[in-house]
């Protein structure tokens, strides 16, 4: 099938695909096939009526759309074979011309794979975060650990108190007639927590299990349902049972009790201190290598389509509208109410997606550079790691994550590879607590804090934790 190919600046490929009339006329009847139902021509029963007949009748045009869709995946992927092609972006697609009695061409532009020219990358100077643990750190985890085995005791011999959680029927009435929304039966309530109006948590403490009572209250004048903003109503309350939490003493019977490696309240401190330690220094290392890359990023020349960027913005985009459709919530309406547009949001995504790959793509550069061997050792160790990691057996960790994959054991060669890049880069590397852009980094959160990827070759220890990109096309 005959196409020509044209690469153009930024690193963009141009296919003019050609598909000739008698392919395209298949596909033009596929497409009859698919809609005839829908057609209705004059002496003819709906859906009956001959491919002719409905040309005739309603012109070739009504089935284009649906012939492309037939004609243009098999050619386009017969172009990119021709050539020896691998786009690294969605095609953006032309139509250039097409008839019955001339065929179908069509423009497809794509992203080639960016070209990196590396700099220096050995002696960078980088920051890496300094690792300190203030005693408030301690405080918060002893806290969590008392939290978590805390336990629920009934109220019995005193009045009730903010914090305790209590459960309650009640019943608001306005001018003596329930109003809608008003009524609950066995409704758990935290006193304190400002879940009803002001007023109605207030007038529960001081109460006792089993009181019933009345609280005439006022709805807040800005109060969403119109017809109860600023009235006066009177609740009918019951309190029916309540509990409180009652946390553990922090000594030496609570530490043998959540720590399986310290018997005394010193030695735990210690021991979170040193966990608090690891867990910073791992940190500080992602920081420090991603710092690294980012200044032979600044020390190379990348060229690199926009389309790339693009479609990571777009594929961003898509996961946070599935994650509130999650929660039955419409993205477009967020950013209504914050007052953004989806243009806008594109707009403020853009540098940070640009910064990301240019990083994933010096490290492929890099990676190339080097060539770093990786032993079957070496894989072996990296399977234990995970397996490790997820807590489960290596032999159970194959059998889930491994077989039946055929890729399974590029992509293990690949981490390990990764992990050796940049570890030879750290070694190459000089570290400095001093941070050269203490200044900034309040405005430098735009898309990095939020921003999802899973590239392939994304070398993930460099990136932003919580940065997941995907690229299939960029195993080359």
């Amino acid at each position: 099938m005959p196409s020509q190919f044209e690469q153009k600046e930024n690193r963009v490929a141009y296919l003019n695909i050609d598909v000739p009339a008698e392919e395209l006329k298949s596909s033009l009847e596929k497409a009859y096939q698919r809609n005839k139902r829908h057609f209705q021509v004059p002496g003819f029963r709906k859906g009956k009526a001959p491919y002719q007949i409905v040309v005739n009748h309603y012109g070739e045009g009504i089935l284009y759309d649906d012939a492309i869709e037939y004609a243009f995946p098999a050619a386009y992927e017969n172009a990119l074979k021709e050539h020896d092609l691998r786009p690294y972006s969605e095609p953006r697609l032309n139509l250039v011309s097409i008839s019955g009695a001339a065929g179908l061409v069509m423009e497809a532009r794509f992203a080639l794979k960016p070209e990196v020219k590396l700099g220096e990358f050995k002696g960078i100077v980088a920051y890496r975060p300094k690792v300190e643990v203030a005693e408030e750190e301690i405080d918060a985890k002893i806290k969590e650990a008392q939290n978590k085995v805390a336990r629920q005791l009934p109220v019995s011999d005193r009045a009730l108190e903010k914090g305790d959680t209590v459960t309650i029927d009640y019943m608001g009435k306005k001018d003596d007639i329930a109003f809608e929304g008003g009524t609950a039966e066995d409704f758990d309530l935290e006193l304190g927590s400002n879940t009803f109006i002001p007023g109605f948590e207030d007038g529960i403490v001081g109460k006792n299990v089993g009181d019933e009572f009345d609280l005439t209250l006022s709805f807040p004048e800005e109060y969403h349902a119109e017809d109860l903003a600023g009235e006066e109503v009177v609740f009918s309350v019951v309190v029916k049972a309540a509990t409180f939490t009652q946390v553990p003493e922090i000594d030496d019977d609570f530490v043998k009790d959540v720590s399986e490696s310290s018997d005394t309240v010193e030695e735990y401190r210690a021991e979170i201190r040193q966990e608090l330690e690891k867990a910073g220094s791992e940190q500080a290392d992602r920081a420090y290598e991603r710092n690294i890359v980012e200044q032979i990023a600044e020390n190379s020349e990348i060229v690199m389509s926009d389309f790339l960027v693009e479609d990571d913005v777009e594929r961003e985009i898509q996961h946070q509208s599935q994650q509130f459709e999650m929660y039955g919530l419409r993205y477009e309406d967020f950013l209504a109410y914050s007052g953004q547009t989806l243009a806008s949001v594109r707009q403020q995504m853009m540098p940070g997606v640009r910064k990301n790959l240019d990083l994933a793509y010096t490290l492929d550069a890099l990676d190339e550079e080097l060539a770093l061997e990786v032993t079957d050792e070496e894989v072996d160790a990296m399977i234990a790691k995970l397996a490790e990691e997820s807590q489960i057996s290596v032999e159970e960790y194959k059998e889930k994550y491994l077989e039946g994959r055929e890729d399974s054991r590029d992509r293990l060669e690949h981490q390990v590879r990764s992990e050796k890049l940049l570890d030879l880069l750290r070694e190459w590397s000089v570290a400095t607590d001093v941070d050269p852009h203490a200044h900034d980094h309040e405005h430098d959160h735009v898309h990095d804090e939020n921003c999802n990827h899973d590239h392939e070759h994304d070398h993930e220890h460099v990136h932003d934790e919580n940065c997941d990109h995907d690229h299939e096309e960029d195993e080359e």
